[in-house]
This record gives C-alpha cells, structure tokens and sequence, in this order.
C-alpha cells in the first residue's frame, strides 16, 4: 500500500540498486514530465505469496511491471559520467571515533523483513522512543540513537544529523540523499561509529524515508521527525556551519567529481485512469 506517493518515488523504489551510493541510495532519474514529483497517488497491490519469501528484486520485478501497466512506463538503465563526491577522510585526520561496542545491530545484522516472509515472533530490536520532544526522544539535547541506527531532524535552528554504531558508508547514503547527487565513500574506515553534526540547510532537500527502496536496511537511514525541538549544540548567536563545513568538523571531506553513475531514462509515461 502506498499513500499520496508521487511517481519519481515509485521509480525509486521500482528501479534503485546498491550501485551508487549503497542501499538507500537515490537513484538519478533522467527525462519525465514535470507531474512525476506533482502527482501523487495512492496504491493498493498484492503479491502472491505461494512460493514464500520475496526476494527485493521480484518485489521490483513487480513493481517495474505495475508501472508499464499502469502508466504506460517506457524506461532503461544505462550509465553516464557524471558529477559526484567522493567521501573521505581530511589531511588533519579523522575526528569521529569508533563505537564502544562494534557489535552489529541486531535489526541491521538481521536485516529487513522480506515480503510474503511469515510473522515475526520476536520483539523488535529498537524498543519505542518517546515522542519527539520529551526525555529520552528526538529532541533531547541528550538524545542517542538507538545503536544500528541513524536520524536527521529539523528544528527552526537548522538540520542535525546523528547515529549510533553505523558504517561511514551509511553517512555517504544519508548525504546523498541530501545533496542529490551521488556520494561514494573513499574513506576504507571499517567498523561502526558514533557522530552528530548540526549545519545550516540551506539547498538541502528534507530528510525523510521517501526515495529509500523497500528492503533497504533500518540502520542505513532512518528519518526522523521535522519539528520544532531538534537537538542542536550552537547557540542562537552562533552561525551553523555548512553541510560541507560540519562534514569537515568530523575530520572528513566532500571533494568534487566525475564517475559512473547509473541513471533511469524515462522514454515516455503517461497519467494512469483511476480503477
């Protein structure tokens, strides 16, 4: 089921691979019509369960054929040189530091539930957060997240980004999201880390799960609520930084390129009838 979802995302979700930027990564949409980020729509699908599980590509598999059916969909893959970053680590040095306990998160070690996979019997491995705002939650100047996973929140004062025990490689994911363009990461750091970072969004895109294709794992982005009370650590009088400027606070760097991406063409597309 998919509710006031506009076509761009179902392409993301339809076609995006772990090529570019990781999973969750944004896939870089070529062509359409302007009401692909307009229109929204609302779904409703069943797959066939019969043969079990559902593996993320015949989910997509699915999907694709949904869309030729429905709006007449004429798209391809191919790869292009395009701009992208590269992720790395400054020459003054990194200024993270790696997790306490590199033990994988059991909700990323497990991974998502797949489709048509039986009820799970077991308790989520995130317990419930307080609602944004009260102690504890999102907003709590002393808010951690909890470990696998990672949240970006708003607040009047800017954007903050911040996880508990995650891959460098999820930030390049979260960021390009951001930044919307791809983000490869050239750090070769390995194990989990713990950071936080709060920056002026000016040009960047609100953070959210719309874009992400199902199947992609929670610790690689989780959005988290937009509203007032985000925690940030600078005060009124204190101008934020930049994205880029609070990438290098952590002792990493954005740096400008050209590289293979591999990019959705839309041939033609058409509104589909309501049934």
């Amino acid at each position: 089921m998919a509710t006031g979802v506009p076509l761009r995302m179902l392409l993301q979700i339809a076609y995006g691979k772990a090529s570019n930027a990781g999973p969750g990564g944004r896939l870089q949409i070529v062509g359409g019509p302007s009401w692909i980020d307009s229109d929204a729509y609302d779904i409703q699908a069943t797959a066939d369960c019969s043969g079990g599980a559902l593996r993320l590509e015949q989910l997509q598999q699915m999907i694709q054929s949904m869309l030729q059916d429905r709006f007449q969909l004429i798209a391809h893959m191919e790869t292009r040189e395009l701009p992208v970053y590269n992720l790395v680590v400054s020459k003054d040095g990194l200024r993270i530091k790696p997790s306490a306990d590199q033990t994988p998160s059991p909700i990323v070690a497990q991974g998502p539930p797949l489709p048509c996979s039986p009820v799970a019997t077991n308790p989520p491995p995130f317990p419930p957060l307080p609602p944004p705002g009260q102690r504890g939650g999102p907003g709590d100047p002393n808010f951690v997240p909890p470990r696998g996973a990672m949240f970006t929140m708003m607040s009047p004062d800017g954007m903050t980004m911040q996880a508990s025990g995650v891959p460098v490689g999820n930030l390049a994911v979260m960021l390009q999201n951001q930044i919307g363009r791809p983000v490869f990461d050239k750090t070769d750091l390995m194990g989990l880390y713990d950071f936080k970072m709060t920056f002026r969004p000016e040009g960047m895109e609100l953070p959210g799960l719309r874009g992400l294709p199902p199947g992609a794992p929670p610790g690689a982005a989780i959005g988290g609520p937009t509203g007032p009370g985000a925690p940030t650590e600078h005060a009124a009088a204190d101008p934020l930084p930049s994205l880029f400027t609070a990438i290098q606070e952590m002792g990493l760097k954005l740096e400008s390129a050209k590289g293979p991406v591999d990019v959705l063409v839309v041939e033609s597309v058409q509104k589909p009838t309501e049934n």
